[in-house]
This record gives C-alpha cells, sequence and structure tokens, in this order.
C-alpha cells in the first residue's frame, strides 16, 4: 500500500516506468483510460482489431469493478464502510488482498502496512492546512497502526479492527493486482501478447520483448537503466511523481508506517518480479527501507530483483538485476 503510498492525497497522470519497445505493429492496438487516480494504458497484439478491442474494454471494466471495491474515495466500497464501521463481512476478494498484504507486512518488518490510512489522513490535512504535524499528533496516530491488528476471519468472510480507529488503504498493492486481474481477462478473451501498465505498476506477458526505461528521478529527461523483460512485472516507487508542499517544505507521498513520517532513505525503488500484485507491495517496501534493508528483503523474496537509488542518489541492484539489462 502504492503505502504507505500517499495516493489518496494526489492524482498522478506520469508513469514512472516508459516502454521504449519498437514501433507499433499493424496489428497492436492501445488504449488509454484514467482509473485508479492514474493513467492506465493497454497494448495488445490481436488478429483483428474487435476482438482486441472487446478484451481491452473487459479488462478496463476488471480495473473498474476492482477500484469500485477498493477505493477509499468512495463511501460506499466495501473498503470505506470496513472503515467506517470497524468491521464487517467482505467479499473473498478483499480477504485475499489482505491476507497477501499481511504477508508482505511480515517480510518488510512493517515497512509496508495497509493500516496507514489515519496517518495519511493527518498528513493530508497538514497539506490542506498548510502546516506540519505536531510530534504528538503523530504519535497519537501511531497508536491504531500495525497490520498486527487486522483480524481475519476467512471462514466467515469477515474482517474486524483490534483497535478503534483503525482504517485500511490499499493503495500500495491494489494498483497491482488491477493489473493481474486485467492481464487474466485478456488471456481469457484469447489476447496472447499484450502489456497494461497503471501509473508505473507495468505488466507484459507472451512472447514478445518489452524495453522499459526507468527514469532519472532527478532528471526527467534522462534514464537510469533500460530493462528488457518477457512475462514480467516492474513496478517503481519514487519521490519525483508524487509529493507534496508543507510549509514550503517538499513531502514524499510514501510514508513510513513504522515512523509516521515520509520515507527519506530513497529517492527511488524498481522490483522486477512475476507478477504487479507482488510488484507493487514489494516497490513501497523498499522503498522505506532504504538500499541496504531492501537488498536483505530481496534474498528472503528469490523471484524478485530490485534496483534502489539512495537519498544521496547511489544506485544499489541486486545481484540477478543484470539479467534484465
Amino acid at each position: 500500500m502504492k503505502q504507505i503510498r500517499l495516493v489518496t492525497l494526489l492524482v498522478c497522470f506520469l508513469s514512472l516506468l516508459l516502454p521504449v519497445s519498437a514501433a507499433a505493429t499493424p496489428d497492436e492496438y492501445a488504449e488509454t483510460r484514467l482509473l485508479m487516480g492514474t493513467t492506465v494504458e493497454i497494448k495488445v497484439e490481436a488478429d483483428h482489431k474487435t476482438a482486441a478491442q472487446k478484451a481491452v474494454a473487459g479488462a478496463f471494466a476488471e480495473i473498474a469493478r476492482l477500484e469500485a471495491i477498493f477505493s477509499v474515495y468512495n463511501p460506499n466500497s466495501e473498503i470505506s464502510l470496513l472503515n467506517k464501521n470497524g468491521s464487517g463481512t467482505v467479499s473473498p476478494e478483499v480477504i485475499a488482498m489482505v491476507q497477501r498484504a499481511r504477508h508482505f507486512s511480515e517480510l518488510s518488518g512493517g515497512a509496508f502496512d495497509i493500516s496507514v490510512l489515519p496517518m495519511i489522513e493527518l498528513w493530508r490535512q497538514a497539506k490542506k492546512n498548510d502546516k506540519l504535524p505536531e510530534a504528538a499528533e503523530i504519535a497519537e496516530r501511531l497508536k491504531v497502526i500495525g497490520w498486527q491488528n487486522i483480524q481475519v476471519q476467512a471462514a466467515q468472510k469477515r474482517i474486524a479492527f483490534a483497535k478503534p480507529g483503525m482504517k485500511l488503504d490499499f493503495g500500495g498493492i491494489v494498483k497491482g493486482y488491477a493489473v493481474d486481474q486485467a492481464v487474466s481477462i485478456l488471456k481469457k478473451e484469447g489476447i496472447r501478447t499484450g502489456m497494461v501498465n497503471a501509473g508505473g505498476d507495468l505488466r507484459c506477458f507472451g512472447s514478445r520483448e518489452w524495453r522499459i526505461a526507468l527514469q532519472n528521478p532527478r532528471d526527467p529527461n534522462d534514464f537510469i537503466t533500460i530493462l528488457k523483460v518477457r512475462n514480467r512485472a516492474v513496478t517503481t516507487s519514487g519521490d519525483y511523481e508524487r509529493y507534496f508542499i508543507v510549509d514550503h517544505q517538499k513531502i514524499s507521498h510514501i510514508l513510513n508506517p513504522r515512523t509516521g513520517y515520509p520515507a527519506e532513505l530513497s529517492i527511488s525503488a524498481t522490483i522486477v518480479t512475476e507478477n504487479a500484485t507482488d510488484a507493487d507491495a514489494l516497490a513501497t517496501a523498499a522503498f522505506v527501507l532504504g538500499p541496504e534493508k531492501a537488498l536483505a528483503m530481496m534474498e528472503r523474496y528469490p523471484k524478485a530483483e530490485c534496483l534502489v537509488i539512495d537519498a544521496q542518489r547511489k544506485i544499489h541492484r541486486s545481484k540477478g538485476l543484470g539479467h534484465y539489462e
């Protein structure tokens, strides 16, 4: 939770990952829409344009469906109602996402935590008032943050919060999940090759090699490297596309849920792995942890590789990242 990511504050129209593969072939169809607070681009290769349009429309519909379930903006979404009531019956999909999120919270030692919404709301109010939160305010909000206090009763399809005032925000994982679900829809519709990019959460599938340029966080006209990937997801979390100003200070949108303050050890973290759900959560965790602990986390998650740029602009790579460069 892309969280930990302060996606509840800002709308991002730019991608941190830029596909730079060869020019479109005659049988390539592409479409872009605004969903989940970002630009979502879908590209597919198909024998007939009508079939491609149908598949892409279905993929977009799936992303919209998930947005309606997980959005904290929609007062009637399952998550908004859960946050309001502190407990409730939810869909199996929400149960599964909570359990997956808890896995990454444990893996990252709490650097990823979907219960961070109360702190996000505090910083949102700080932005509105143009005044930094007091230390006492942050300390008070920290009391209701903690993934261990999310109680899951899977058989009863029920979730409850152990502490009053807890709230969930899936912004650091659900966009990746939506990308994965969109890819599943495309495959079911017979699409063999394609790519879904939701504002920096990207997944490609099929035999085609995609070349993904990683933007230099401090120079929009420069790139750190170009990744060459097939059947992989690539996600970047950074402090350069999404931020806000409070009391003349530039504040990162990514909070450290363990301290309540914006994460400052990294300026960018990129993950390459098998699916976008995991890449989304891991990228957020890696950004919060900083390069040393992020690389250590990757040792416990061998299916993923990462590239982290620290606050001094030094680049750190996991051992296997070179396979994609």
